[in-house]
């Protein structure tokens, strides 16, 4: 006798299809007439439960047929069932003489069709199998993902503040080490160590990014032996008498330069932190020790400890995130290592044995075609050192000189004024004269015909208007004659360069360029020795695309606006000016 095939029928089955994910393996129906038949089972069911596949347009097969195995089966979980939509059923166990056979997680999805009394109704019950290891698997991945996603949202959110916040101490301390001819020795290598620290606690932020794949690393060449002794020079900070670092000579700073590929800061990172977690071991001291074992293809860098070691459980977890073996742990760092050597085409290596000591290597091709170049919008430089940048002098003189010769006038409009404190202090040692706003519209409401800024840096986080919706203002609203002066405008913000890809291309004809809070003097004045170098290496910024905003840091500033009762802020001049459309801040 064949199953009814009304309209009813065909939407309680639809309904278990949409329910399961299209997973369907075996379609059970019972009427009271009839009572429980096999009306439909794929090809992976009839694999299972050893049987010839079955479907709609096959007479239905009453359960005295089904195999014994199935019917054994079919008859607990049903009997078992309380009549949810959905429920979780026992495991199905093949019988096989293999104790290894796998076992089957079971979800059962239950509808009904037809109406009236329940001699009436249909029952379809939809049985979905899975082998359970591989179910287990696919969980921990969905676990993992999720929690790799709920990083990426963290580290956003903490990159944009700590680069922020790291943004006003280096551009402070830059700006009183321009002046360094008036500085002590003491107070100079203090200001070096400041900025330093700045640049390494940047690098922490980028890798963060990077491992939670909310930022491209950039890849370059770059000499290891430079990296190495710029990691020891900062570790050594945090030595004590206890503790001794041993460096492979093949790495010491005058041996000679080993090119690899990479994300110079990242990788920096990632060695710092093996550096760390190798003393953190070692609670009495011992020897920590970084050995160079490549070879022409391979860079594998090496981080060796003699202390308490790991235990075999602990080592299959260590690299998963949020697991730690310390009290006070996050259980990121490893995992941070492990995703940015991933990106690098390598691994993270771990040997150790407890109470004998800890070995980790980190394994990534020397030269590679397969990794991709930087996107436009990511600087594709190594970190240089403070002492570097001091040195360039004579690019700094140019920018000087050629700023303080025409007299240039630059905005910084910042609602941190830690942040704007310090940017201006940059572009003063640069030559420009600097005026600073807490507000796009303070900075509007400063405009004259005879007051027009060469060099707008805005923030893109600010209440009222922000970067992006100044811009437009700037080039839709603003009245011509304070347009045929063409400024060079930054959009600058402490969130990766790689969420403005899209932002404001309707500007590209124009100076707009971008630039990742924290920037040193160095990356400052090469923007503005040479614009269309950074227009060739940042990318052109589009409305709608940002994503939603923070709140945000510091007190708001309204200096030099002038403010009319209906909130327009007014120009210095006499022309009147549209009012700004600021956007949505809810």
């Amino acid at each position: 006798m064949s199953v009814t095939g009304s309209a009813d029928r065909s939407s309680a089955v639809a309904d278990l299809l949409k329910r399961s994910a299209g997973r369907a393996e075996l379609i059970i129906h019972y009427h009271a007439t009839r009572g429980y038949e096999l009306v439909s089972a794929n090809t992976a069911a009839s694999l299972l439960f050893e049987m010839p596949p079955q479907s709609f347009a096959h007479r239905p097969r009453p359960w005295e047929q089904l195999p014994l195995s199935l019917a054994t089966y079919l008859a607990q979980a049903l009997a078992e069932f309380t009549g949810n939509e959905e429920e979780a059923m026992p495991d199905f166990r093949p019988t096989s003489s293999d104790p290894t056979a796998p076992a089957y997680k079971s979800t059962l999805f239950h509808s009904t069709s037809g109406v009236g009394a329940e001699v009436n109704l249909e029952h379809w019950y939809l049985f979905c199998f899975e082998r359970a290891d591989l179910a287990a698997t696919q969980h921990r991945s969905k676990v993992e993902s999720g929690k790799l996603e709920n990083i990426g949202e963290l580290a956003s959110g903490v990159a944009h503040d700590f680069n922020n916040l790291i943004m006003g101490i280096q551009a402070n301390a830059e700006a009183l080490l321009a002046e360094q001819q008036t500085l002590k020795e003491n107070q100079k290598n203090a200001l070096i160590n400041i900025v330093r620290a700045c640049s390494s606690g940047s690098a922490l932020t980028r890798s963060l990014l990077g491992y939670a794949k909310r930022q491209p690393l950039a890849m370059t060449q770059f000499n290891l032996v430079d990296m190495v002794n710029d990691v020891v020079r900062i570790d050594a900070l945090a030595l004590d008498a206890a503790h001794e670092l041993v460096m492979d000579p093949a790495l010491s700073s005058k041996a000679p330069p080993i090119l690899v590929t990479g994300c110079y800061s990242s990788l920096s990172h990632c060695l710092l932190n093996l550096v760390k977690n190798a003393r953190e071991a070692m609670p009495r001291g011992g020897k920590v020790q970084i050995h160079w074992e490549g070879d022409e293809q391979t860079a594998r860098l090496s981080v060796r400890d003699n202390g308490v070691g790991i235990s075999k459980e602990s080592l299959e977890q260590i690299f998963k995130p949020f697991y730690s073996t310390k009290k006070s742990g996050t259980g990121l760092g490893l995992a941070m290592v492990k995703g940015i050597m991933s990106q690098h085409e390598g691994t993270a290596e771990i040997a150790s044995e407890e109470n004998v000591g800890t070995a980790v290597t980190l394994a990534w091709p020397r030269k590679t075609t397969t990794l991709k170049s930087p996107p436009r919008a990511i600087a594709a430089e190594p970190r240089k050192t403070t002492d570097e940048i001091m040195k360039a002098k004579p690019a700094t003189a140019a920018v000087a000189a050629m700023a303080a010769k025409t007299k240039r006038l630059a905005f910084v409009i910042d609602d941190d004024d830690l942040v704007r404190g310090g940017v201006q202090g940059l572009l003063q040692h640069l030559g420009y004269q600097v005026e600073g706003y807490g507000r796009g519209e303070a900075a509007i409401a400063a405009l004259a015909p005879q007051h027009v800024p060469k060099l707008i840096l805005v923030d893109y986080h600010m209440p009222g208007m922000d970067g992006s919706e100044f811009i437009r203002y700037w080039y839709s609203e603003l009245p011509q004659e304070y347009r045929e002066i063409d400024t060079q405008i930054l959009l600058v913000s402490g969130h990766p360069p790689s969420q403005f890809q899209e932002i404001i291309r309707k500007y590209s004809e124009h100076n707009v360029g971008l630039l990742q809070k924290p920037f040193s003097m160095e990356t400052l004045q090469k923007k503005l020795t040479d614009f269309s170098a950074l227009r060739s290496i940042t990318t052109r910024i589009r409305p709608g695309t940002i994503p939603g905003r923070p709140v945000p840091i510091g007190n708001p500033s309204m200096r030099n606006a002038v403010i009319k009762p209906n909130g327009n802020p007014s120009f210095r001049g006499t022309r009147p000016v549209p009012k700004p459309r600021v956007a949505d801040q809810s």
